[in-house]
């Protein structure tokens, strides 16, 4: 599965296409330059005009702390001759120091001409050339930064359907079947009796038949809400990236997917899936990040993670009528399941994408539409996937599985348990686009 990197977010808007001259003075004497040009619409090209005088004090400090350090056959620490530690180190040294003052100028550039970088900037390949500090006084290097393009949205104007699935009388008799057939005795389907119910909706008082069916729908329907939702944001997703035009730099991208792989991913794969994939997610991010802008009650916050997190793992309980030592082992495991820097991500994601969902509901021009369950897969799916499939509700798991099920005081004791000694990581699939809680 090919998967779009995050592009970050940026600040404010960029300073515009003409050039900048941004100069450090040393001693009344002009030491380091930076320039911006534009290159095109969403591209710049940042010059930054580095002398020795900027790096070779800090290459003497650096080989100097060598020197103190540095212990070698003959000579007792500290009394290294100072010329053998800079031919040993002094290339490498230099690259270091040199390095930090380019990306620190870079960096100064971009922030304090509050530049809405897209990625990150990468070496101009049009304009670099090759650099040698043992040859060279000043050295010159180019960066091409692509920048975010500016966004319109007016979510109003987008209409988009949302499904309002009830568990028809023929999936709640199919699920009832299938519970009763996933819980023989002697060979023989489940009958529905009391025993029955207490086994598949443990801690409910069902005595009859009626209301068996009605918990039975109304679990299905719980899933379903589930479903619809996901269904809604991916929706909602390819309708935003569709109807909401841009530009962006997408010669630059393609060469930052590239460079942000790591060596894992080729010119031809980015070729092969730019359109399909990366341009798409990278309109999402965009569209997405100019939404959070303008609506900050979006942006994530900490008790937020945590508040999913104990309900996750600990449903409905009342927190505030816990004892001290009780809260403070509920604390301790959502502690220990957002300390796990997989997890955190995933539940970042899953508490964002709710926020987002909601919110998309409420801005969005949505239409309402009741079905089914059967529907609804006839509705949402592409053409050639159009068949009725069956969703495995929790009822319909009970089914396929006879086993002697747990309380639900007993499940969430385990849950606890388990999350304390090796907490497990929740999978998702959404989209890591929403500015969230670090």
């Amino acid at each position: 599965m090919v998967a779009a990197p995050d592009l970050g977010s940026g600040s404010v808007r960029s300073m515009g296409s003409s050039p900048f001259i941004r100069t450090r003075i040393l001693n009344n004497l002009l030491i380091m330059k930076t320039i911006q040009t534009a290159k095109g619409d969403l591209l710049a090209t940042i010059q930054i005009d580095i002398n020795k005088a900027d790096y070779e004090e800090d290459v003497k400090k650096e080989l100097k702390n060598y020197q103190h350090k540095a212990v070698l056959p003959g000579f007792r620490q500290g009394k290294v001759p100072f010329g053998m530690i800079e031919k040993m180190y002094g290339a490498t040294v230099t690259f270091d120091k040199l390095n930090k003052k380019v990306s620190e100028a870079l960096n100064n550039h971009i922030l304090e001409n509050k530049l809405d970088v897209i990625g990150y900037p990468l070496s101009d390949p049009d304009k670099q050339q090759p650099t040698d500090p043992e040859t060279q006084e000043t050295m010159s290097f180019f960066f091409e930064v692509g920048l975010k393009p500016e966004i319109k949205v007016d979510l109003a104007k987008i209409a988009i359907n949302d499904y309002n699935i009830k568990a028809s009388d023929k999936e709640v008799n199919e699920t009832i079947k299938r519970i009763q057939e996933g819980n023989k005795k002697d060979d023989k389907p489940a009958e529905l009796n009391e025993e029955l119910f207490k086994m598949i909706f443990p801690g409910k008082d069902i005595k009859d038949e009626k209301a068996f069916r009605k918990e039975v729908a109304t679990e299905m329907e719980r899933q379903y809400v589930v479903e619809a939702e996901r269904m809604f944001l991916n929706n909602a997703i390819d309708k935003l990236v569709s109807e909401i035009k841009f530009d962006m730099p997408d010669a630059f991208l393609k060469r930052w997917i590239v460079a942000n792989s790591d060596g894992k991913i080729t010119p031809e794969d980015v070729e092969k899936n730019y359109d399909s994939v990366y341009s798409k997610t990278f309109r999402w991010q965009l569209i997405e990040e100019t939404i959070a802008k303008a609506n900050p009650e979006l942006v994530l916050k900490e008790e937020e993670l945590r508040d999913f997190v104990t309900k996750m793992y600990f449903g409905q309980l009342d927190v505030a009528g816990m004892s001290d030592d009780m809260k403070q082992r509920l604390n301790g495991i959502v502690d220990s399941v957002l300390k796990d820097e997989n997890q955190r991500e995933n539940i970042k994601n899953q508490v964002a994408d709710n926020k987002v969902t909601a919110f998309l509901k409420k801005a969005m021009k949505v239409n309402i539409v009741d079905t089914d369950y059967e529907g609804f897969v006839k509705a949402v799916l592409p053409q050639e996937e159009k068949k009725p499939a069956a969703k495995k509700t929790a009822t319909k798991k009970a089914a396929e599985k006879k086993e002697e099920k747990p309380t639900v005081k007993e499940e969430k004791a385990a849950k606890a348990e388990k999350a304390e000694k090796k907490p497990a990581a929740k999978k998702t699939t959404a989209k890591k686009t929403t500015k969230k809680a670090e």
